[in-house]
């Protein structure tokens, strides 16, 4: 009857174990390839984005013309890893309005297209989103 009294700390000690190992343990499972449609990916596609145009001190909203590459990484939460294709929109961030209904620049000289990569770290059931880095080069 003695031996009862150690299960609670056996399985105390292996749920520790598993946690511990959780935490240190980065991705349960590598990148893969996703779909533009693919579950979050949408959320997390115009999180990027409205960060990028938060961030940028460019006078304009830039809008996705192409996405170039999804991937999804499962760890805590989700990873992604997105390279996409923005192009200047006529619209200044001096209005409020939603970038999504401005039309593309089309003045020669305002006209301008860039490429970027974001990694952004999603708990989308819980709405967190955190842009952990992004690079920007013009096309």
């Amino acid at each position: 009857m003695e031996w009862f009294l150690h299960i609670p700390l056996f399985l105390l000690t292996a749920l520790s174990l598993v946690i511990q190992t959780q935490e240190h343990h980065k991705a349960w499972r590598k990148f893969i390839d996703i779909e533009q449609d693919h579950a979050f990916f949408p959320q997390t596609l115009q999180f990027s984005i409205k960060q990028y145009n938060k961030n940028s001190s460019d006078k304009y909203f830039y809008q996705m013309t192409q996405l170039i590459r999804a991937q999804e990484q499962l760890s805590r939460g989700f990873e992604y890893l997105i390279d996409v294709e923005l192009s200047r929109s006529i619209c200044t961030k001096d209005i409020e309005i939603d970038p999504i209904n401005c039309s593309l620049q089309e003045d020669p000289e305002l006209y301008k297209v860039i490429n970027c990569t974001f990694f952004v770290f999603a708990v989308p059931w819980n709405g967190r989103y955190e842009l952990r880095s992004s690079n920007c080069t013009d096309a």
